[in-house]
Formats: structure tokens, C-alpha cells, sequence
């Protein structure tokens, strides 16, 4: 089984002490994907690496947004440590997918603003895919939870798909093993199992 570090959304409980959260879309896609979950050590909300040289890959997970976009504490830790996780799974060459937030998180540590678009939200679209290293399928129909979204890549990332409006739905990373995803495989839609076994396969 493989061992992944997942970077998922963060909340405060009620001592003050930050907490990874996963839901049940979340959870139902790490089992299905047969991933062992090894845990983020933050102390003094700052990252310790030490754990993630153990592990096999990464998963930076959706949920809210960038510091940049919405500031708040929470957004500013965990945009710092992830940018730590990114850049060191990048260095080690290990598997790396980034999910909607996690996208644009990339694209942020690449210096490329973000755009706010409309009717992108608890909404479908419908991508015609160009050719992927990744993703088998000439076509998907993906769901879409994001008020921003990334409109221009660096320049080693390849655009695989975009929705009428432009907004860039999937990109690979050119000669290093990095998918991003700006829809969330977790959540039902109407491909959900198309793209789930390319990323079993990724990760495998």
C-alpha cells in the first residue's frame, strides 16, 4: 500500500488547536484508492518535513481559498506549509496531485494570478481532453465548486482541458509527475469513475 501525505482543509477547534479535516467524499476516495494516509506534523503552525520524506506522494485537497484571495489566518498557515509540501515532493520527483484549492496554490508559488469567474459553482461542464499522460479519456463531464480559477500555466505545465470560458480544468506538469485538477474527484459526478481509476493509476 502505497503512503501519501494529504494536505486537506483546516479548522480551529475549540481549544484553539488546528485540525485536518476529512469528509466522507474525502475518506470514501482515499479507501478507494487504497492510499494510507501519513499524518502532517505542524508545530507552532509551521511544517516539520521529516514525516514527508517517508512518504510516496502528495494530495493537496480542495476547500476554500487562497490567502491572497481571502485573508485569514487559517489561509495564511496553511498556504505556507503547503507551498513546503509542494515544493518538496517537486525536488524528490514523487507523485503530486492538487485538487481545485490545490491548483491554484501551484499556480500562486508560480507567480500567476487568479481570476474570479461566475457559474462556477455547485455547477457541471462538460471537457474535451487533449492528449494526457495521465487521464485515458477523450471526454469528461466534471463537477465545479470554485470562485477562482487559473486562466495561464507556467511554463512546464501543459493545458490538458479548459471549460467555453477558458478556465484551465486539468494541466500536467511536463516532465515531473504532477496532475492538477481544478473540479474534485471526491464528489459525485457523472465521470467520477473514469477519473478515479487514472488516479489509482497514477499513484500506483
Amino acid at each position: 500500500m502505497k503512503t501519501i501525505i494529504l494536505s486537506s482543509k483546516i479548522i480551529l477547534d475549540q481549544h484553539k488547536k488546528i485540525s485536518f479535516q476529512i469528509d466522507q467524499d474525502l475518506s470514501n476516495f482515499l479507501d478507494y484508492l487504497d492510499l494510507k494516509i501519513l499524518p502532517n506534523a505542524l508545530k507552532n503552525n509551521d511544517l516539520k518535513l521529516d514525516r514527508s520524506k517517508h512518504a510516496d506522494g502528495l494530495i493537496l485537497a480542495g476547500g476554500g481559498d487562497l490567502f491572497r484571495y481571502q485573508k485569514n489566518k487559517l489561509n495564511q498557515i496553511r498556504d505556507n506549509y503547503e507551498k513546503k509540501l509542494f515544493n518538496h515532493f517537486l525536488k524528490e520527483n514523487k507523485p503530486i496531485l492538487t485538487i481545485c484549492r490545490g491548483f491554484q496554490l501551484m499556480a500562486e508559488l508560480n507567480k500567476i494570478k487568479l481570476h474570479k469567474v461566475k457559474n462556477h459553482v455547485q455547477k457541471y461542464h462538460s471537457l474535451k481532453l487533449r492528449k494526457s499522460k495521465y487521464i485515458n479519456y477523450s471526454s469528461l463531464t466534471v463537477n465545479s465548486y470554485h470562485n477562482y480559477c487559473v486562466m495561464k500555466l507556467p511554463n512546464e505545465y501543459l493545458n490538458i482541458s479548459n471549460t467555453k470560458d477558458g478556465s484551465i480544468e486539468i494541466a500536467e506538469h511536463k516532465h515531473k509527475k504532477v496532475l492538477c485538477l481544478m473540479f474534485h474527484p471526491e464528489r459525485p459526478m457523472k465521470s467520477q469513475q473514469l477519473i478515479l481509476k487514472s488516479i489509482k493509476k497514477f499513484f500506483q
